[in-house]
């Protein structure tokens, strides 16, 4: 039986209402997991915002899966093929995805991105510099870009002269976050839920601290 417009759009109301306000990062995962199944461009502010904001790792790429699902509907279809070297990508795990390959268990759909942790520290170092970010936006949710990546460096700065042993810990995380270079940032920024040109300046602002450790 076809839905009606009116149906759909109660749907979509309450899929939207549980990627931003849900608790638990599992059922915000899966709501913007379905999301992109409905495959409805309004919801692209909604999927935009929890890419850029959510704390939660798992629900970030699941809201870029969503995202590349609405641009490519074709896609869609893939949901119910099953893959040719059945290489999953788990919703739970962050790694790397075979060029031009699409792959679906379940409710969980990988697209390739490029991005790959196979260190364990990398992949906490990114999530807990993440969370921070989303700590800074919670507490200047008017500050654009620019202002929060002023607000890190000033707060390294400040921590560099009160502090040096708490701004070597940050300066430790950030060589994790970075630790695959300038080549890294493309890897970097969609784990962090941030744009690759803040990310590129996040880098940049870690690197002229690292020229402050002993030996540089």
């Amino acid at each position: 039986m076809a839905i009606t417009p009116e149906n759909q759009q109660a749907i979509v109301l309450i899929l939207c209402k549980l990627l931003r306000d849900s608790d638990d990062p599992i059922i915000r995962a899966k709501a913007a997991v379905s999301l992109g199944k409905l495959g409805i461009e309004s919801t692209i502010p909604e999927l935009y915002h929890a890419v850029s904001t959510d704390p939660d790792i798992q629900v970030r790429l699941s809201a870029i899966d969503a995202l590349v699902l609405i641009a490519k509907p074709e896609l869609i279809t893939l949901m119910t093929e099953p893959s040719k070297n059945q290489n999953t990508f788990h919703i739970n795990q962050v790694g790397s995805i075979n060029n031009d390959e699409v792959n679906v268990q379940g409710d969980m759909v990988g697209f390739q991105y490029n991005y790959t942790f196979p260190d364990p520290k990398q992949a906490e170092a990114v999530s807990e510099f993440s969370q921070q970010l989303q700590n800074i936006r919670q507490q200047y949710p008017e500050a654009s870009e620019a202002e929060i990546l002023d607000i890190i460096q000033r707060a390294l700065a400040t921590i560099y002269q009160d502090n040096p042993q708490e701004w070597r810990g940050w300066i430790d995380l950030l060589s994790l976050v970075f630790a695959g270079g300038v080549e890294g940032i493309k890897i970097v920024a969609p784990a962090l839920g941030i744009p690759i040109a803040m990310a590129q300046r996040l880098y940049e602002i870690y690197d002229r601290n690292r020229k402050q450790l002993p030996g540089n």
